[in-house]
């Protein structure tokens, strides 16, 4: 069921499935979460559930995409706030939004977990879902990359994207401190903007 066909009542027991999987991974891990439970904490019934999302990975990627959605409007709320004009540089204010989303996964390492699990996944939601997130993600970058020239700027998202990645999988496995992690996301940042410092 695609969510252009539903509902308003369907689009709202959808998002309260998300919802509630994004309380839970606050409490633990993604393969801890039973649909059964999912069903029982947000009210909405098991068939229900199976309608909207009949794998476990497909829910799990909705959170993870509602997740990210929540972290985006906070951090676009953030730039658009009232104050001095920001004067930093295109290097500065990149670092400032990689800093905030590492911290995020700081604050909810099964996020991060999750984010891993999931990239590897053949299914096409997920897949579908998980793009709809990247693109979100790249959009934020590139509005700070103006100025930058096109090539520059793909290169720096596909740098900053997959060290942020390996930083997490490395930290979340406990190869790595989460300071580690942070300070390789830094130094590639730091590297591939120097220009723009």
């Amino acid at each position: 069921m695609t969510t252009e066909s539903m509902t308003a009542g369907q689009l709202g027991r959808r998002s309260r499935l998300a919802e509630t999987v994004i309380e839970m991974l606050h409490e633990m891990e993604p393969d801890r979460i039973q649909m059964r439970e999912v069903s029982e904490r947000s009210g909405v019934a098991l068939g229900t559930l199976y309608r909207y999302f009949p794998t476990k990975q497909q829910l799990l990627a909705a959170a993870m995409l509602g997740w990210n959605n929540r972290l985006s409007e906070k951090l676009k709320a953030e730039r658009r706030a009232p104050g001095p004009k920001d004067d930093s540089s295109i290097c500065e204010r990149v670092l400032g939004l990689y800093r905030r989303e590492m911290r995020a996964f700081q604050r909810g390492p099964h996020f991060a977990r999750l984010e891993i699990e999931l990239f590897s996944s053949t299914d096409e939601y997920v897949i579908e879902t998980l793009d709809q997130r990247a693109a979100a993600n790249r959009g934020a970058l590139f509005d700070l990359l103006e100025g930058v020239p096109p090539e520059t700027a793909r290169v720096a998202s596909l740098a900053i994207g997959g060290t942020m990645f390996t930083a997490l999988t490395s930290w979340t496995s406990g190869r790595i401190s989460f300071a580690e992690a942070l300070r390789n996301v830094e130094d590639v940042i730091r590297l591939v903007l120097a220009d723009y410092a």
